[in-house]
């Protein structure tokens, strides 16, 4: 059995999603400005002014993005009072138990959709979109590995690390 209790702070939950979005929301804005340098560059016509005033949106569209991005991932912390209270994981070789100050629940490893594990967090899945986050850095050395072999043991599908 291991136990762990946790508390998600806004900068851990504003650094997730930065870091697990921010490939999704450049890769459109990173092609389309290398299609405009190109076209820059290569222009036969005198339309170097238009491709300046195409950059310049871009920069302003990117940084409209990462301004929109933080005030979304702003309101989704603090609009839930559940991420931000004091969460204990009980993990046992049958089932998950999440007790916080204003829930209590559970639910066996057979239910469980998925695992993901990053350098910072067990994403429990319990369907496509809906996930416990559950921060590494409230685990002792030896709780880790217990949780990757419970992991294993109940042949959830899973994305572990081997550290």
């Amino acid at each position: 059995m291991i136990t762990v209790k946790t508390q998600i702070a806004f900068r851990d939950f504003l650094m997730f999603n930065l870091k697990t979005s921010l490939i999704r929301f450049m890769v459109f804005p990173l092609i389309a400005l290398f299609v405009f340098i190109a076209n820059f560059y290569n222009a036969e016509r005198d339309d170097h002014e238009m491709y300046r005033q195409i950059i310049i949106c871009w920069f302003i569209f990117s940084i409209f993005l990462v301004i929109r991005s933080y005030f979304s991932v702003k309101n989704a912390f603090f609009s839930n009072k559940n991420v931000q209270e004091t969460i204990t994981y009980t993990f046992t070789e049958e089932k998950i138990c999440v007790e916080g100050d204003t829930f209590d629940t559970d639910f066996t490893w057979d239910t469980v959709y998925k695992v993901k594990e990053n350098k910072d967090w067990f994403l429990i899945y319990q369907s496509a979109q809906v996930m416990n986050m559950v921060p590494k850095k409230y685990f002792t050395r030896e709780q880790i590995p217990e949780l990757r072999n419970m992991i294993k043991t109940n042949h959830i599908k899973a994305r572990l690390r081997k550290d």
